[in-house]
């Protein structure tokens, strides 16, 4: 009903590469009236809202968060910044996107997964991968039965050099909890569990090394071993510590699915 309507207002908490595309796509949606901005870097923060034509900007979250203007947040912080803005938002009541991964430790992760479904709040990660034709392809072929029951899953992530340095050079004080894994083997993770359906696991078995990376403070490589609920094998390999000159995209994912009755693979490079 159009007299229902109305337009809301839209917080970005981080104001790097991804606020700046999130807060420019707000700009151009027709039901976002408000738009406010949060950055620890004024200039950074300033230059985005002079690009976008925000309505306001602060270099601290709890400020903005608590506008009366603000319906719902972007957390788009470094990795290791999220806890503390998303328990501002759920605590004030918001619709949340958070960008990947939802922290970087089980402690936090569980503590603000606990305060979202406490307060009943619409809340989703930036698991964009779901949202891509060929892996809603793959899940449609997999719902439908077309490979039988899926009995193994092996993912392989590669990224080159570059991209991890760019991200750690942010993050000097807490290197250590920004593994590959955490994040950006956290993409591959997602989309395996979610074409997997429903499949829990029961144990996991992972190793990793840093051989090239431990000068940054963290692993080069985690290979790991997933047994689900239902003898599932799944395989997870991610490694983002390749050559600068390799040829490849930033992020290049292989996945292989097994079912009873036949296998997709996928490259995505």
């Amino acid at each position: 009903m159009p007299g229902l309507q109305r337009e809301f207002g839209l917080a970005v908490i981080g104001c790097g590469a991804i606020g700046r595309i999130r807060a420019q796509l707000a700009r151009d949606y027709p039901g976002i009236g408000w738009i406010g901005l949060c950055d620890i870097d004024a200039e950074r923060g300033h230059k985005l809202q002079q690009d976008t034509g925000a309505d306001f900007f602060t270099t601290d979250y709890a400020e903005l968060i608590a506008r009366p203007e603000v319906d719902a947040t972007i957390i788009a912080t470094t990795e290791n910044d999220h806890t503390r803005p998303i328990l501002a938002a759920v605590e004030q009541g918001h619709s949340l996107l958070i960008e990947k991964p939802l922290a970087t430790n089980a402690r936090e992760s569980e503590q603000v997964l606990k305060a979202i479904e406490k307060a009943r709040l619409d809340a989703v990660i930036g698991y964009t991968q779901r949202f891509r034709r060929r892996f809603l392809a793959v899940k449609e072929r997999i719902s439908t039965g077309e490979i039988g029951d899926v009995t193994g899953v092996v993912t392989r992530a590669f990224m080159n050099g570059a991209a991890p340095v760019v991200t750690l050079s942010r993050a000097a004080n807490h290197r250590a909890s920004l593994t590959p894994m955490v994040v950006s083997g956290t993409h591959s993770l997602d989309i395996s569990m979610w074409l997997m359906a429903g499949k829990k696991p029961v144990s996991v078995f992972a190793r990793s090394n840093d051989r090239v990376m431990s000068q940054y403070g963290t692993k080069d490589s985690t290979f790991g071993i997933w047994t689900m609920d239902d003898g599932t094998m799944f395989s997870m390999n991610i490694s983002w510590a390749l050559p600068l000159v390799w040829p490849g995209a930033v992020y290049g994912l292989e996945i292989g699915i097994v079912g009873t009755e036949g296998a997709i693979d996928i490259e995505d490079t």
